[in-house]
């Protein structure tokens, strides 16, 4: 049941006014606010006029056209030294600029921000530059910029800022899209600018991901993908293999073949460089160094991975210079070589660099010689000739015919790359000449790694 509204009459009412004790009652306004920072008594403002203010700005403006620019750029200056107020207008400007749907604040206020903006005393301030992007005509692309600037992603942003600017802006939830476009635009990053990148990456969504990494791989100079191989290594780890990789264009699959490539042979590069100058070797072996760094560059874009294996004199001299996967090899009496162990996909190529024999050999690629080669199983030049696989020379004319070997294998140069020549008849005799002696050291040298492997074997058990 409702209760009855009592019933006054207005002598009542009247009389028990009249012994009310006298109150003033301050109405808020737009002069009220703007009459106390014109004479100095901003202060004073209380937090309920001044909501009052930024709330009807707009519609006094309307009204006084003539001084709304210059009454909001007061309000601006009053705010670089007062922090709630900063903090309310700071607030309403991101919801202006990033949610177009929502005007919560007076035109005026919005085009005076670089009043207060290009103070020195808060210019640097995040959430200030956060909302210089969101007005630029670029702001997602000048987000990401900022976002670099402070090596933090999406989510590492929006946590640093959560309790001063509205974090559910559609803006800050689209310029991941714009991290991949703004970092093919820096010259030459450096380590964190790259490791900032790969953040970003792993917090996308799979969609997001796709895009940004093939915008990246279509647009991302050769340069940066030798110079920067956390990037290339992250990419070969996450869309080399698996359904990743068939998502990408044909473009962006072909470029990161070529950047795999480049970058593991760019790692071959250096250690014969290296070799050929802290070691003192005898000027056929040198030779012979040069000549298959030189074999191997026509295969740059095809690598997949490498393997290092050096023995105890050159792990000495230069495997701290060395970047990538680097092992001791085991000594088992064999001649002093370092041994390179390149992953073509579907054929592991180990190449002997010194010492009698000196060939490369070929492997299928199956989970046993994955294991054996990339695994942590240990290596020595006799345990890698006892596994067999098919072998090919260096002796005279071997870069003619090489080629045709690995193609037959289905490993092919990279594209543009001058056909063999079609040697003479007296060059295709000397050759055999050669080779018959190097078939012959070969065999012996198998027969000495079978013996060998047979005896560890027979030693462990």
């Amino acid at each position: 049941m409702r209760s009855e509204t009592p019933q006054c009459s207005p002598n009542q009412l009247i009389q028990l006014a009249s012994n009310l004790p006298d109150v003033t009652i301050s109405i808020p306004s737009v002069d009220k606010v703007l009459e106390g920072i014109e004479q100095g008594k901003a202060d004073r403002v209380s937090k309920l006029d001044w909501i009052y203010c930024i709330h009807a700005k707009a519609q006094w403006d309307q009204q006084n056209i003539d001084r709304c620019r210059k009454t909001s750029a007061a309000i601006w200056k009053v705010a670089i030294s007062n922090l709630w107020l900063q903090h309310q207008l700071l607030w309403r400007l991101a919801v202006y600029y990033g949610d177009q749907q929502e005007q919560v604040l007076a035109q005026s206020l919005a085009e005076s921000f670089d009043i207060f903006a290009n103070s020195d005393l808060v210019s640097h301030l995040l959430p200030v530059q956060i909302i210089r992007a969101l007005c630029s005509k670029q702001a997602g692309r000048e987000l990401a910029k900022i976002a670099c600037e402070k090596c933090v992603n999406r989510t590492e942003l929006l946590n640093s800022i959560q309790d001063i600017l509205p974090a559910y802006i559609p803006l800050f939830s689209q310029f991941i899209e714009d991290i991949a476009p703004y970092f093919i635009t820096i010259n030459f990053p450096n380590q964190n600018q790259v490791k900032w990148l790969l953040s970003c990456l792993d917090e996308m969504s799979g969609s997001q991901q796709i895009k940004a990494v093939d915008h990246l791989l279509t647009n991302v100079s050769h340069d940066i993908s030798n110079n920067y191989f956390l990037l290339v290594d992250w990419l070969r780890n996450n869309y080399r293999n698996g359904e990743n990789w068939y998502k990408l264009s044909d473009p962006a699959r072909r470029r990161l073949r070529e950047w795999i490539g480049g970058i593991k042979y760019g790692d071959f590069q250096n250690l014969v460089n290296l070799i050929l100058n802290k070691l003192d070797l005898p000027d056929f072996e040198s030779k012979r160094l040069c000549s298959r760094r030189n074999f191997w560059a026509s295969y740059s874009n095809r690598f997949e991975r490498l393997r290092i294996l050096l023995p105890k004199t050159s792990q000495l001299a230069i495997a701290y210079q060395i970047q990538g996967d680097v092992d001791l090899l085991e000594d088992d009496g064999s001649d002093p070589t370092e041994v390179c162990i390149f992953d073509f996909g579907e054929w592991f190529v180990v190449e002997f660099f010194r010492g009698r024999g000196g060939e490369t050999r070929l492997f299928p690629k199956n989970s046993k010689n994955q294991q054996i080669f990339f695994g942590e199983s240990t290596l020595s030049v006799k345990r890698i000739r006892c596994l067999g696989g098919d072998r090919h020379d260096h002796v005279y004319l071997w870069q003619e015919f090489s080629p045709t070997w690995l193609k037959n294998h289905g490993i092919l140069p990279n594209p543009n790359t001058q056909p063999s020549r079609n040697p003479t008849a007296d060059k295709l005799r000397k050759r055999e000449n050669s080779l018959e002696p190097w078939k012959r050291e070969i065999e012996y040298l198998e027969r000495e790694a079978k013996a060998y492997c047979k005896k560890i074997c027979f030693l462990i058990e």
